[in-house]
């Protein structure tokens, strides 16, 4: 890959976070699973969230080996690659819907980004309309290199940053990022459940060094959650795991999984606006 010098951000802070959210002072962000159990049943959800009002999705290419991910999200995984979806069709899926919400892209570094090319996908990503992207085990050699290309393509990156990250970290994360902060509310497997007044301390610290949007996630299960992220200070609230947990309820039932998650994401999108 060539490396490309990173162009100054399009837009400020505070704006991109502004056209990610839609204009929600609170958003929320289900984690969908591409291919989760069809990718007809995928373009449903998005479907059913852009009636419901949901601003932004984060789509998750499925990947394996899914170590830090709970047994709901693992099992999701699981149903999707066995559908093996091609990445063209995930990007032309994107494409019908990126008017209509924002859909932030996570692409595993071992899966995805270095088997097809982070400038590939990176690329693709953009045309197809994504508002960012979210890469996952990305390796320290790999970071620069993902963020020169996201800056190429003018694709923001969102950044993660844990509980307990160093301060080295946490500044190179506040350093890197331009879409939004996905502060992580528990170290450890998804699916585990966090109190995220805990981490208002947290939010306001990150608030003195940033403009992007805060989210908080990988502890959010319920509608109560969701209300104690926005209590808590965050700009976004993603829920992955009780997502997923509800289209597992629904195939082990015989029921209809799109009905039941997105009847779910209903809640949590009534609570969101509130």
């Amino acid at each position: 890959m060539n490396h490309h010098t990173r162009p100054p951000a399009a837009t400020s802070d505070a704006a991109q976070g502004s056209t990610l959210t839609r204009g929600h002072r609170h958003a929320l962000c289900p984690l969908i699973m591409v291919g989760d159990p069809t990718l007809a049943a995928t373009r449903a959800l998005l479907t059913r969230c852009t009636e419901l009002g949901v601003p932004m999705v984060e789509l998750c290419l499925p990947f394996r080996n899914a170590f830090t991910d709970g047994e709901a999200l693992q099992s999701a995984h699981k149903r999707a690659l066995a559908n093996a979806v091609e990445f063209a069709a995930v990007m032309d899926l994107i494409a019908e819907f990126s008017n209509r919400i924002s859909i932030i892209l996570l692409a595993d570094s071992s899966h995805t980004l270095r088997p097809l090319g982070i400038d590939y996908v990176l690329s693709a990503a953009a045309k197809a309309g994504v508002a960012a992207v979210l890469p996952h085990g990305l390796p320290p050699r790999l970071v620069a290199q993902f963020h020169d290309a996201a800056g190429f393509a003018k694709l923001p990156a969102v950044g993660t940053i844990y509980a307990n990250s160093g301060v080295e970290t946490r500044q190179g994360v506040l350093e890197r990022a331009r879409a939004f902060i996905y502060l992580v509310t528990t170290y450890g497997r998804s699916g585990g459940s966090a109190d995220p007044n805990q981490l208002r301390c947290q939010i306001d610290a990150l608030r003195s060094h940033t403009a992007l949007p805060i989210a908080l996630g990988f502890g959010l299960r319920t509608a109560d959650d969701v209300a104690q992220a926005f209590s808590a200070g965050s700009d976004i609230a993603i829920v992955g795991s009780a997502v997923f947990a509800q289209i597992e309820a629904a195939l082990t039932a015989g029921e209809d999984p799109v009905t039941r998650a997105g009847d779910f994401i209903a809640t949590l999108q009534e609570r969101a606006q509130h």
